[in-house]
């Protein structure tokens, strides 16, 4: 009789055993599958492209510095398109990597519209690239590069630092002076300064894309007032293998490899044209609604203001607020298809102050946008650089890595619910389990 007993209360243990392991090998398997389900949905980083744009300054009519050697003269903006070229298809050697340029022809576009085309683009780096020059000082040259001082952002100032110096060490090797990584600020302004209330930096280009999130720099190749720079720049071969040099610090940083990238060929946009404004205004008067027509594709229109002490832009209103004198010019960004474009037509309006109240722009600009360029030599730039500083508008920040994963959270929150059930489910099962052995062996006690 004891000997029945216990062959039926060991069967019974060897089911539950058997009934325990079966449920523990299934929720391994959901918890395996739950797990593969979670890192598919999850982008990877790996797998995506890494965006540069290229940017040859200056352009059109806007010649940048200039340089004469042996009775050639030789223009910033030539020189800056045959290395944006040669930088173009150096890149495009490299797998993993889509690039884009600003121009590819003799074409001028403002400051704003080449940053809002890298941040349209959703750029990992933005290269702008010149020539530099200083007046009376043809001993001076080398190669340096601009980057943000970091007062903003200071990650974007980490990383655009850690390509440069690897580009001038490489520029060092081919033969030219390495002067260094360089930053330069504003004066404390309430309109310029960013949104944390320190200094901006001093060139749109590097601003705006502060403002963007994005990584820049202006590389300097060297001085076409200085005879040795020049007599190196002005020989193609010297300006591809500097192109070639860059290319290969970029793909070090980001860890691209030699295979097949993407060189994207953005197509012209029509003539973007303003649309008409009075040309005589009054301190007092209502803000105005500004139009633009032309462009292809679906690029944002922005308007910019050349002097914000007498007219700004607050989206598309047009605020008076001193007496003066300021330019309107329409821009139209990239949408991955066509280039930027400037309005081809600007409209200077006049402002007068006949004892009205001036109004104040409302909202102001969220972020710091400047458009009067700091006074310097002709053409606007500053003595001793072949760059145009830039010049604020209104510009809003993007984040183009924020909003990717938008979906990740919903998911992590449904496997962890479907985890805790599991979880719950066991623990019941384990308990069940145990209470029914503990009263088999209560009723073998008394049995015996």
């Amino acid at each position: 009789m004891l000997d029945t007993l216990y062959n039926k209360r060991s069967f019974k243990l060897q089911r539950m055993r058997n009934m325990t392991e079966a449920i523990r090998k299934k929720f391994l398997s959901v918890i395996t599958v739950l797990f593969l389900l979670a890192a598919l949905t999850v982008p990877s980083g790996a797998a995506e492209e890494t965006v540069i744009v290229l940017d040859a300054g200056h352009g059109g009519n806007d010649n940048g510095t200039q340089g004469t050697l042996n009775g050639t003269t030789y223009y910033e903006k030539n020189l800056n398109l045959k290395v944006a070229r040669y930088l173009w298809d150096a890149l495009g050697e490299y797998g993993g990597v889509k690039v884009y340029m600003t121009r590819y022809e003799d074409t001028k576009l403002s400051i704003l519209s080449r940053a809002k085309a890298a941040a349209d683009l959703n750029a990992d780096l933005m290269v702008s690239l010149h020539m530099n020059a200083l007046e009376g000082a043809d001993y001076f040259g080398g190669s340096e590069i601009f980057v943000p001082a970091g007062n903003y952002r200071p990650e974007l100032a980490e990383e655009a630092s850690a390509i440069a110096e690897n580009i001038l060490s490489e520029f060092e090797g081919l033969g030219m002076k390495k002067i260094g990584v360089k930053t330069s600020l504003l004066s404390h302004d309430d309109y310029y300064d960013y949104p944390n209330g320190q200094q901006a930096d001093y060139y749109g280009i590097i601003r705006f894309c502060v403002q963007e999130n994005i990584p820049s720099m202006i590389i300097e190749h060297g001085y076409l007032s200085n005879k040795a720079d020049l007599t190196f720049l002005s020989k193609d071969a010297n300006l591809k293998a500097l192109a070639e040099a860059t290319a290969a610090s970029i793909a070090e940083h980001y860890g691209l490899s030699k295979g097949s990238g993407t060189k994207i060929t953005l197509q012209e946009q029509a003539p973007v044209v303003i649309a008409d404004l009075p040309t005589q205004l009054t301190v007092g008067d209502e803000p105005i609604t500004m139009r633009a027509s032309g462009g292809s594709g679906n690029g944002e229109m922005r308007f910019e203001s050349n002097d914000k002490n007498v007219l700004q832009v607050v989206g598309d209103q047009l605020v008076i607020v001193g007496e003066g004198k300021a330019n309107i010019t329409a821009v139209k960004g990239t949408d991955g298809t066509y280039l930027p474009m400037t309005s081809e037509n600007y409209i200077r309006i006049t402002v007068e102050d006949s004892g009205a109240a001036p109004i104040t722009p409302e909202p102001e600009p969220a972020t710091p946008t400047p458009n009067t360029e700091p006074t310097g030599s002709a053409g606007g730039q500053v003595p001793g650089t072949g760059t145009e500083p830039g010049s604020p508008q209104e510009s809003t920040q993007s984040n183009p890595q924020e909003g990717q994963n938008d979906t990740f959270p919903l998911i992590a929150a449904i496997v962890g619910g479907i985890l805790a059930a599991l979880l719950t489910a066991i623990i019941i099962r384990i308990l069940v389990v145990r209470r029914r052995r503990k009263k088999s062996n209560t009723r073998k006690y008394k049995n015996n």
